[in-house]
């Protein structure tokens, strides 16, 4: 797809899993990337294994992402945010506690908007851009044992609807990409007996590879999809489409 390059992209989580993924698949298009990550020895691996520039951060922390976007600003700014950090979790509802529930909105809630606050700052001086929160199809639709991640990451996908109709004048887009079942570091551990569950869920009986979501987030933050704001594309082979 066109317009990915000489874009100066921001991808937070992108040391590992579905960030890195999308991160490499920017830098091959022509995207000068940055990824950040809260392990300062994976983000140098990830970044060193694309091309990339690699910051050490944690979006929990408004002085790591002070210092990353600043580090940015003197590159020239961010034009794409991909906000991919994130935790998963699990366990019935009358088992997770406030302390389980509050950090999974601090990290994927808190972590994703103040990161785009920050790039759209830097957006806006240089006429737009685009950003990307990766949700999930469990913050769109009921599963069980997923309370905490679920509530997150619907809170995420509520919150790109707001900011597309607050930023739009400013010339950014907003948007969320929903993937279902991806084989990625936090999915590996998962039982045997539930991940087949899951799965003969899904149509098309697999799971997804974390490459397969670049495709989708480069349509959404390149030129390719420049009259979409405000949308959630969800990337889960065929599971939603079931009544």
């Amino acid at each position: 797809m066109s317009g990915m390059s000489g874009k100066r992209v921001v991808v937070t989580g992108g040391s590992r899993g579905i960030g890195l993924a999308i991160a490499g698949g920017f830098a091959e298009a022509g995207a000068e990337v940055t990824i950040a990550s809260r392990d300062a020895d994976a983000c140098a691996r990830g970044a060193a294994s694309i091309g990339a520039h690699g910051r050490a951060a944690d979006v929990n922390s408004p002085e790591d992402l002070d210092v990353l976007f600043a580090e940015v600003g003197e590159r020239g700014g961010c034009d794409v945010l991909v906000c991919c950090a994130g935790v998963s979790g699990g366990g019935s509802a009358a088992d997770i506690d406030r302390a389980d529930l509050q950090r999974m909105i601090d990290i994927h809630v808190h972590g994703a908007i103040e990161a785009a606050r920050r790039a759209a700052r830097q957006m806006r001086d240089s006429g737009g851009g685009a950003i990307l929160f990766v949700t999930s199809v469990w913050g769109l639709r009921g599963q069980p044992g997923t309370l905490a991640y679920g509530v997150a990451k619907a809170a995420m996908a509520h919150a790109v609807k707001v900011l597309a109709i607050e930023w739009a004048r400013d010339g950014i887009r907003v948007n969320g990409l929903a993937p279902g079942f991806v084989d990625t570091d936090m999915t590996a551990d998962l039982d045997e007996a539930v991940r087949d569950k899951l799965l003969k869920r899904v149509p098309l009986r697999r799971a997804a590879r974390a490459e397969e979501m670049v495709g989708p987030a480069m349509l959404l933050c390149s030129d390719a999809g420049s009259y979409v704001t405000g949308q959630i594309l969800v990337v889960d082979g065929g599971e939603s489409a079931r009544a």
